[in-house]
């Protein structure tokens, strides 16, 4: 058994981002059983997500429309990406405000989910059939967008897969915890926006798909190649999981760059 004195942040992480290895998951859940200072540790390394729910739910009256232009990303780095990006989109007037609803102590209940996953399904939870009922690319600007996300995150995601039921619309690059994180938005022939989220994972092991849900939606994952997937959007669990079956088989085939 590993002492928890060896556990290193990179390790609290991987275990709060749900990327721990089976043994290391299972090492860290029965430390935590008697080590109340691994518990203080890891509520340390972790990431208010009750706290940007409830500040997104008080601000979202105030937001914007979101953009139908793709992001700005010149000048970005694969690593340069900080947290904050995953809020930037909204602009810096709502921005602002949702540092300080967070850091004034909004909110007190502890997450019952978090990681990535987490802070992509909060954001995600905003979008309604309306978002992305007015974006709408040629295929040419498609491809740019498709290009520029590519080489952000290192790899080729040009080629994307004509799934039944399911509308390219746009792409556009986010951050977490200073990884680039790229966010693929769909919508379902019902209006449904979808997104199929990519970051690099903390380890090469590839995983198999795993049904999830967060807010209310129907959600998959599954890691392939030292890159972590997340398929989420609507409350159809099945109809989830046929794309995400599709999705996965197209990743197999994603090379780098």
């Amino acid at each position: 058994m590993m002492d928890t004195a060896q556990f290193t942040d990179e390790q609290l992480t991987a275990f709060l981002d749900g990327e721990a290895d089976a043994e290391l998951y299972a090492q860290i859940e029965v430390a935590l059983e008697t080590d109340e200072a691994l518990g203080e540790q890891l509520a340390g390394l972790d990431i208010p997500i009750a706290q940007i729910a409830q500040a997104y739910d008080a601000l979202l009256t105030q937001a914007p429309p979101m953009p139908a232009l793709p992001v700005q990303v010149q000048g970005l780095s694969r690593r340069g990406v900080g947290i904050w990006g995953m809020v930037g989109v909204f602009g810096t007037g709502i921005a602002a405000g949702l540092a300080m609803a967070i850091f004034s102590g909004l909110g007190t209940t502890a997450p019952a989910q978090t990681g990535w996953k987490a802070v992509v399904a909060s954001y995600q939870s905003l979008y309604s059939p309306d978002t992305l009922a007015g974006a709408s690319i040629d295929p040419t600007e498609a491809q740019a967008q498709l290009v520029q996300v590519s080489e952000l995150i290192g790899a080729d995601l040009t080629q994307l897969p004509q799934i039944d039921g399911l509308t390219f619309k746009r792409a556009q690059v986010l951050g977490f915890k200073g990884k680039i994180l790229v966010q693929l938005a769909f919508v379902r022939s019902d209006g449904t926006p979808v997104a199929l989220c990519i970051i690099d994972a903390k380890t090469k092991v590839s995983t198999p798909i795993n049904s999830e849900e967060f807010f209310g939606m129907a959600a998959a994952s599954w890691n392939i190649d030292g890159r972590a997937y997340l398929l989420i959007g609507g409350d159809a669990v099945p109809t989830t999981q046929s794309e995400a079956k599709a999705f996965e088989t197209w990743t197999t085939t994603v090379s780098d760059i």
